[in-house]
């Protein structure tokens, strides 16, 4: 999945949204965490790359109620396009952390392109913050239907892992063919096909598609302009809790950078602590995208962990594995430790 909301066309109800997603953080701009006197001090300044979303709501928390500054660390936030312009800040050393979806990062690390360590977790998903949608009168209204669909199902263009309808490419399909597969559904049988996501609700509202596999904000969105309906709810059962995105750093700079890491850690843990209430989050995105609070509060949320549980990150990675992802195993723990 990516939770990203970069470039999204205004129509009347999608204009606050539009603004959130372009304006989190302003593309080519930096929010500073500043310098200060206590954790890492005497450590470089860190540069964090994002794509802006939902998920990294609390690095902007941390950023704005001075968690870095607290720690000794001069944060620059960074947004990109895109998760590949993003990983390819974070190999030319030209952002030391980055977040985004987990499928991408561990596929990198599979295939050998980098060494990384994962510096913290940041999203884990919620029932119904992961759903295939369609129209109402669709007459699609079980999972059993989607397969040998004639018409096709939108899905987020590819990033780093590269789109095979064999196979899922990023955590928004790996999770939606987990539950199709537990519902007894074919991932196979159903006709993928990837969509940008700015264009996700265009497509569906055209018949372009005839279902979309979306995340927050879009199905808010495609509920609100649409009156659109669930047809799979991606994460509940088999992908219940299941980790969405995180944070991560080349391993060479995790070895060069320990303290600096562990306080940005604890910054992040902070924020993300801050986050386990709406109120936070909401006034960050209220403040960045000048949309109302109200409409932020109708928003379906995933949680912000305050730290790696292993075991929960590994059941992407395995699933990965299982599915075919990825033709080596990725082992969490190697990526949390040295």
């Amino acid at each position: 999945m990516r939770l990203a909301w970069a470039s999204v066309r205004v129509s009347t109800v999608r204009a606050g949204l539009v603004v959130l997603a372009v304006v989190v953080l302003v593309p080519g701009c930096s929010f500073l965490g500043g310098g200060g006197s206590s954790g890492a001090s005497g450590t470089g300044p860190i540069t964090v790359a994002v794509v802006p979303g939902i998920d990294t709501a609390p690095l902007s928390v941390a950023v704005q109620d001075g968690l870095f500054r607290q720690q000794g660390l001069n944060v620059a936030v960074k947004d990109y396009p895109s998760l590949t312009a993003e990983f390819q800040a974070l190999t030319s050393h030209q952002a030391q952390i980055a977040a985004g979806d987990y499928t991408d990062f561990f596929y990198e690390q599979a295939i050998g392109r980098a060494s990384l360590r994962l510096i913290a977790d940041g999203y884990d998903a919620v029932s119904n913050s992961v759903a295939i949608l369609t129209l109402p009168g669709s007459g699609i209204t079980t999972p059993q239907q989607l397969e040998n669909l004639p018409g096709k199902v939108g899905t987020p263009t590819a990033q780093l892992v590269p789109f095979s309808a064999a196979v899922p490419y990023d955590i928004q399909t790996l999770a939606a063919e987990e539950v199709l597969q537990n519902d007894g559904v074919s991932p196979s049988s159903v006709n993928w096909t990837p969509v940008q996501t700015q264009d996700m609700i265009g497509a569906l509202r055209t018949g372009q598609v005839k279902a979309i596999l979306v995340s927050e904000p879009y199905i808010l969105e495609a509920e609100q302009q649409l009156g659109a309906v669930e047809v799979v709810n991606a994460s509940t059962g088999v992908t219940s809790g299941l980790p969405m995105s995180g944070y991560f750093s080349l391993a060479s700079y995790a070895g060069a950078e320990p303290a600096a890491l562990r306080a940005f850690q604890v910054a992040l843990e902070q924020a993300q602590s801050d986050c386990a209430q709406r109120g936070p989050v909401q006034a960050v995105l209220s403040h960045l995208a000048g949309m109302n609070s109200g409409y932020a509060a109708l928003l379906t949320l995933g949680t912000y962990p305050t730290s790696v549980n292993v075991g929960q990150v590994q059941r992407v990675a395995s699933l990965m594995y299982d599915s075919g992802m990825v033709a080596s195993p990725v082992t969490v723990t190697a990526l949390t430790s040295g």
